[in-house]
């Protein structure tokens, strides 16, 4: 963690009286347990603070403070920005937040506070941290360093996003400063069996046919190294669910004796959008970038153009070639 510029954010914090965050595109726990963290924070501070993105929020989150003040945008005007700190959260490059921000940030006052390796230092201010298993676990140690404390609805928040992003504290990411953070915002008054109930215990019987479907199509490949199942259009439409209902399936996968390459592969949207996870030896976002994609070493995504058919059988192949070099180069 660089000091240095967190003591700059912070004071870049204090000193600005107009703030817009903005989380990354198809959010998830991390991205808007910070968000709205920074929020509910510029609200107590007395800032003219606005929390927007370029979707809508799922339905999970719906029990996090402030969540009805998000603002979906399909795009940030130069207006928006006018005198204005913009403070990126959980997003490794521009093009994954609102349409509109890559024009904007050479003339705007920026923050971008991450945790994703593979983060394009994008903004004037860059606080990334790989070593954190969350941007969740960044926001609460900024917090308790500037001073201003933490809050039960800011805890919340921030627990959310620090709790889902490393897998209830099971991923290999999590280190013994995740179980830090965690005691703190549990000392302001989180409950975690309560998060828990609403992210994790929401499924309908139709969204557990879903996962039902995606179970019966698993694939093993590379000598049981590698897994993959998949969902199109016609079974979210089936279920009358979106995106959101398969959040971490993709790791099931990993729960088969010997895989350590999960991959999930969804049509939704008209795109195809993949999941990957991994067990070391093997790097997620190394599979990811082949696709244009990125995230963790053990957490990634990517997009794979074309015919959904076309793109389950390229990202098998990709990911077989990577898992037989990697094998044979640790061995």
């Amino acid at each position: 963690m660089d000091m240095a510029v967190m003591k700059e954010i912070i004071d870049k914090l204090a000193s600005s009286d107009n703030w817009i965050v903005l989380c990354h595109e198809n959010p998830d726990g991390d991205t808007m347990g910070c968000g709205l963290a920074l929020y509910s924070l510029g609200k107590r501070l007395g800032k003219n603070v606005r929390i927007m993105g370029r979707d809508p929020i799922p339905g999970t989150y719906c029990f996090l403070p402030y969540y009805n003040d998000f603002e979906c945008c399909r795009k940030i005007s130069e207006e928006d920005a006018a005198d204005t700190l913009l403070i990126c959260v959980d997003t490794s490059t521009a093009a994954r937040s609102i349409p509109g921000l890559k024009e904007l940030l050479p003339h705007a006052d920026s923050i971008n506070i991450d945790h994703h390796g593979d983060n394009h230092l994008y903004c004037r201010l860059n606080l990334v941290d790989p070593d954190a298993s969350a941007s969740a676990e960044i926001i609460t140690e900024l917090l308790t360093e500037s001073g201003w404390g933490i809050e039960e609805r800011e805890a919340v928040s921030l627990y959310t996003g620090l709790s889902t992003d490393n897998g209830n504290f099971r991923f290999g990411t999590t280190t013994p400063r995740s179980h830090i953070c965690a005691a703190k915002l549990l000392e302001a008054g989180v409950r975690p069996d309560m998060i828990d109930e609403y992210v994790n215990e929401n499924m309908t019987p139709e969204i557990l046919k879903l996962w039902g479907v995606a179970y019966t199509r698993t694939e093993i490949f590379s000598n049981g190294r590698g897994a993959i199942f998949w969902l199109t259009k016609e079974d979210f439409a089936d279920a009358a669910a979106g995106p959101s209902a398969v959040d971490g399936l993709v790791n099931v996968l990993l729960r088969i004796t010997g895989v350590k390459v999960a991959l999930f592969i969804t049509q939704v949207n008209g795109e195809n959008k993949v999941s990957i996870r991994t067990k070391a030896p093997y790097v997620a976002r190394d599979i990811a970038s082949v696709f244009g994609g990125g995230g963790h070493l053990q957490a990634a995504g990517a997009k794979v153009e074309g015919d959904f058919r076309e793109a389950i059988a390229s990202l098998k192949s990709e990911a077989e070639k990577y898992i037989d070099d990697r094998t044979v180069a640790v061995k």
